[in-house]
């Protein structure tokens, strides 16, 4: 993953840059020290630490690294209307990269690098780009977990009702004083019960 980072970090820095002073700390950040703690992703938001270079052409800032970058919501009431307010605080934003080397230099976290491309997104940064780990799982995704989870609840019904109709046959089985029987159902009884989470005894 380290070599993927740096040749992302290389092939970006051949593009032609909104500013291009930002090859010097795409640069920097190709040593192993920075590479490990590196996260590449396709949207920084409310990410603590982040760094932000962009190619010539793309609508965004050229460059801007924001260390200790704080955000959070508050809800007020105003005229009778929920407002929703968002605030954020900053230690460090530095939009010219020359005065970002020494900051990165000194930084020992993980950084959220996010590199912006003129035209669509290719495949070499989409294979390395992370998923925003500050924001909420997308609908897709959630409709995924939420299907897995109707599967286990459907298979563990199924497991409970089988398990107390193997229990009835094990008390058929002992009224009816089968051995055989009582040992093959006992058994399927243990078995069904081991793999089921809900408590059927």
């Amino acid at each position: 993953m380290v070599n993927a980072k740096r040749e992302v970090l290389i092939r970006f820095s051949s593009l032609p840059l909104k500013d291009p002073r930002s090859r010097a700390v795409l640069r920097l950040l190709q040593d192993d020290s920075y590479l490990s703690r590196l996260s590449f992703v396709t949207n920084r938001d409310l990410l603590p630490n982040t760094l932000l270079v962009a190619e010539a052409g793309s609508d965004a800032i050229p460059f801007e690294l924001e260390l200790g970058a704080v955000q959070r919501e508050e809800v007020s009431l105003v005229n009778g209307h929920l407002v929703r307010h968002v605030h954020k605080t900053r230690t460090l934003c530095i939009h010219e990269p020359t005065r970002a080397i020494r900051p990165l230099q000194l930084f020992q976290g993980r950084l959220y690098v996010m590199l912006v491309f003129a035209q669509e997104t290719p495949a070499w940064y989409r294979l390395v780009a992370e998923p925003n780990p500050a924001l909420p799982v997308t609908s897709e995704a959630r409709q995924s977990i939420d299907s897995v989870l109707r599967q286990i609840v459907r298979d563990q019904l199924d497991l409970a009702l089988h398990a107390i109709l193997s229990r009835y046959e094990v008390e058929e089985a002992l009224r009816e004083g089968d051995r055989e029987r009582f040992a093959r159902a006992a058994r399927l009884y243990n078995q069904l019960r081991e793999r089921c989470l809900i408590d059927v005894e």
